[in-house]
């Protein structure tokens, strides 16, 4: 399958409100901890009221393979990098040619974190409470990012000259119980994966 056709996790910056709930489903249901460090998807904040979360790109050339000196990384089938924690020595080279910035080292356990996908079922999907986050390919993901941060501009521009703040009022209150609702069945999957908590 050519990179144009690989899907994978893309954010909407007109919806993506920065919450985070993303980074702690992934470490909830990978790490089984509450250490958003560990993140195989990050929150990136691209300006007022832009928000972005980023993750592994499926890359049909594969920067950070290429750039590995130990051969720990591999792309399989599907298009996902694997790593063999045995070969991994976290150089951090890696993490340096990847150009979403979407690799973390977990110097802990000394390998390094990409996202996988969850099989088909990301749990970062799954806890956003804004809908941001949904399968793009690279073109798709290309072409809405422009419009987007254009939506984004015009949304402010129009609260600014009209003085509609109780627009983002408003917007701000319906989000605010949607963070609720998937915080608290957050909580409940945590709950189910005997998640540790540090004290």
């Amino acid at each position: 399958m050519s990179e144009e056709g690989r899907e994978f996790v893309f954010a909407d910056p007109s919806k993506c409100i920065g919450c985070g709930l993303c980074e702690l489903a992934c470490v909830i249901e990978k790490e089984k901890n509450l250490d958003a460090t560990k993140s195989r998807i990050k929150v990136v904040h691209l300006g007022p009221l832009a928000n972005m979360a980023v993750t592994c790109r499926l890359c049909e050339s594969a920067p950070c393979v290429r750039a590995c000196p130990r051969d720990a990384l591999w792309q399989d089938e599907k298009g996902i990098i694997r790593v063999d924690d045995e070969k991994c020595d976290v150089c951090g080279w890696c993490v340096e040619a990847c150009p979403y910035g979407a690799i973390v080292l977990d110097t802990e356990r000394a390998t390094v974190l990409i996202c996988d996908l969850c099989d088909g079922e990301p749990k970062c999907m799954e806890f956003c409470p804004t809908e941001a986050l949904f399968w793009a390919t690279e073109e798709e993901a290309s072409k809405m990012l422009p419009a987007s941060l254009s939506q984004i501009r015009s949304e402010i521009k129009r609260v600014v000259e009209l003085g509609a703040w109780n627009l983002l009022f408003a917007r701000a209150m319906d989000v605010a119980g949607k963070v609720e609702e998937k915080l608290k069945a957050l909580a409940r999957r945590a709950e189910e994966l005997r998640v540790v908590v540090a004290a």
